[in-house]
């Protein structure tokens, strides 16, 4: 398996504090799109943008000569920021050309009350990758578990707890479970090549979980034979892979999938196309595209660009946040013959108002599951619970919020009696 020929690189897991890893660089502003560049729309104490002397309204045209002109630009120039660098920053003040040099301060830790935080790190060929470790302050070891995002690449950080990813983990921290989270190659404080590379791929990033699980099982504070996974979306398709490299006490998986990918992708786009109210020829001439573009895609393994020249309609049917290394991997799986190997009790948990996993999937899974180990699979659902496990009233607010939607309690109320009852 790729994911074990992946491992066989590893020499040795090294785990180190944090001031081990360079810290990332913090600038601490807010930003909207501009046509000269980024616009500054808010300035934060702790950063170094105000700290340099930049202002709100102005327009930062680039860093380090690097020139910026999008937002998707200006967060990827920041991402290679350390603290202690010294940036150049290069922008417009009513009209009038400025730079600055700013002393690059770090990015501020999570914290929270009766929580320990703990930034460690992993060395995997030579690169270290950022580990954020939850420990509840009670003496002893504890169950644990190893927490695998969604699809993206995007840091895990989540500053003041914001994110419904950190509400759910650190509320199980509360009741007495480790978390971990894995840093994406290259993003937050991870050394190596960004996620977004062009050769960054699913198996690569399913290696790092299992190397994760690895030194989560060895840490003194950690109860071995009480790991857990916890999969969310593309996480809970990673998930078996991850579990088949080493044993765990079992598996949550929350708003994922359970079909190959290109049946995945045309059945969720009918479905968010009906909850969008296309008219119903449209959706089908619409999945018709999508279906030829995304073949040449992941199948036939020809360039976007090319693709693009061909087809220029492919565009929005082929823009994912992910490479297309990643996904062609992800359309070689079949969850199945993955989850066929990995006899652990699995929960499967779904939002009703999830409209980014396919809604049929979650009693797929169960059913499948439970036809390879009977008794396995418990199958919860959750009224009002979004895709990125937030709370809302219809399916169309879930549309218009997105992520933006506030943390579905429920979720960690469902997972955590889950955890505990088979933790004991």
């Amino acid at each position: 398996m790729r994911i074990l020929a992946a491992l066989a690189c590893v020499l040795g897991l090294a785990l180190a504090h944090a001031d081990e890893l360079r810290r990332a660089g913090f600038l601490g502003v807010q930003i909207a799109p501009d046509p000269q560049g980024v616009a500054i729309r808010g300035l934060l104490d702790a950063g170094s943008a105000k700290s340099a002397g930049l202002r709100e309204g102005d327009v930062i045209v680039s860093i380090n000569g690097e020139a910026l002109r999008t937002p998707a630009e200006f967060v990827a120039a920041v991402a290679k920021l350390r603290a202690g660098d010294s940036a150049r920053i290069d922008f417009v003040r009513d009209g009038q050309a400025g730079s600055v040099s700013a002393g690059v301060r770090p990015r501020p830790y999570e914290s929270a009350p009766n929580i320990d935080t703990r930034y460690l790190s992993l060395e995997i060929n030579g690169l270290r990758r950022r580990l954020i470790v939850t420990v509840p302050r009670t003496p002893g070891r504890h169950p644990a578990i190893l927490y695998m995002t969604g699809i993206g690449c995007f840091s895990q950080e989540s500053l003041g707890i914001q994110s419904t990813e950190a509400k759910l983990l650190y509320g199980l921290s509360d009741a007495g479970f480790v978390t971990m989270r894995v840093e994406k190659s290259g993003i937050g404080d991870s050394e190596g090549p960004s996620c977004n590379a062009p050769a960054y791929d699913l198996h690569t990033e399913a290696a790092g979980y299992v190397a994760g699980l690895l030194a989560l099982r060895g840490y003194d504070f950690v109860a071995p034979d009480k790991v857990f996974l916890v999969g969310v979306s593309i996480g809970g398709v990673e998930a078996p892979l991850v579990a088949q490299q080493a044993a765990v006490r079992g598996v949550v998986v929350i708003n994922t999938v359970a079909r190959p990918f290109l049946d995945y992708l045309h059945q969720v786009r009918r479905y968010q196309l009906v909850v969008k109210h296309r008219a119903y020829d449209e959706i089908e001439d619409q999945l018709e595209e999508s279906d030829r573009c995304n073949r040449a895609l992941l199948v036939e393994k020809k360039d976007a660009e090319a693709i693009l020249a061909a087809d220029p309609a492919c565009a929005p049917h082929i823009d994912f946040p992910a490479p297309a290394a990643y996904l062609r991997d992800w359309t070689t799986i079949v969850p199945a013959k993955e989850w066929k190997r990995v006899n652990a009790p699995v929960l499967i948990v779904t939002g009703e108002m999830d409209y980014v996993a396919f809604p049929p999937d979650a009693p797929y899974l169960r059913d499948m599951i439970e036809s390879f180990h009977p008794g396995n699979a418990t199958l919860a659902a959750i009224p009002g619970m979004t895709h990125s496990m937030g709370h809302v009233a219809s399916l169309q607010e879930a549309v218009e919020k997105g992520s933006l939607a506030p943390f579905e309690p429920r979720v960690l109320e469902t997972v955590r009696g889950w955890l505990e009852r088979h933790a004991a």
